[in-house]
């Protein structure tokens, strides 16, 4: 087993996740425990030296108790940490920590070109970089699943339905209709973006994470990493 491994926090809308690092990922899972069982469960399977965390939640007592109880390094990500890989401007106070760490993967595995970093979670996040370090700007927009619950809370007959990976281009009653408007209306959108900012930046290489996956047309032509961990991997690289 590795030594000096890091146990990475990313706390999001409606989970928490957690990841052990050493060279690589070793365990990822879903917080289905409260965080001082979680944590006396990983740091009795995993020789970890340190925390990386970001969040987006609400202040919890209960979390910075069970972190002080390890008696170990905390790093707590903000805004405020500088990107290790080169400096970036332009970043604002209010920026949040998911964000920036999913930023911080991508620009740790290509610092040299302009990036478009999507998160597709229960918000979908568009952040682009210059090559020459700046955050140029971002977006933000509901997810699949935000997408169907608003049709649902906002009408009066659209039943509450669950979000899936894919969806028909036109589906056949109330239900695949949503899931069509719903997952394809976000895809289009992620694809949008993408054909605008490659006709902008010739050099452009995407990369998308968050827990909603989707297939773009095959014409597009600029590199896309998925990377399932990147937020993970931006945590790892404080």
């Amino acid at each position: 087993m590795e030594n000096g491994m890091k146990l990475l926090i990313d706390i999001g809308n409606t989970s928490a996740k957690l990841a052990v690092m050493g060279t690589d990922i070793v365990h990822f899972e879903r917080r289905h425990e409260s965080w001082k069982e979680t944590f006396a469960r990983l740091m009795a399977m995993f020789p970890i030296n340190d925390v990386r965390l970001s969040t987006v939640a609400e202040e919890d007592l209960e979390l910075q108790s069970s972190l002080e109880a390890l008696k170990i390094p905390v790093i707590w990500l903000t805004s405020s940490v500088p990107c290790p890989a080169k400096p970036i401007a332009d970043v604002p106070a209010t920026y949040g920590a998911d964000r920036w760490a999913a930023d911080i993967g991508a620009i740790v595995q290509d610092p040299d070109h302009t990036l478009l970093i999507i998160d597709a979670g229960t918000c979908i996040t568009y952040d682009l970089f210059s090559a020459d370090g700046r955050l140029l700007g971002g977006a933000i927009s509901p997810g699949v699943q935000l997408r169907l619950n608003a049709m649902h809370e906002h009408t009066a007959l659209l039943p509450q339905i669950e979000a899936e990976p894919e969806a028909m281009l036109l589906g056949y009653d109330t239900r695949t209709h949503m899931l069509s408007a719903a997952v394809n209306g976000a895809r289009f959108e992620i694809e949008g973006y993408i054909r605008q900012f490659a006709r902008e930046y010739a050099d452009l290489h995407v990369f998308i994470t968050g827990g909603n996956t989707f297939h773009f047309a095959d014409d597009i032509e600029c590199p896309i990493t998925f990377d399932p961990y990147l937020v993970m991997k931006g945590l790892a690289a404080l």
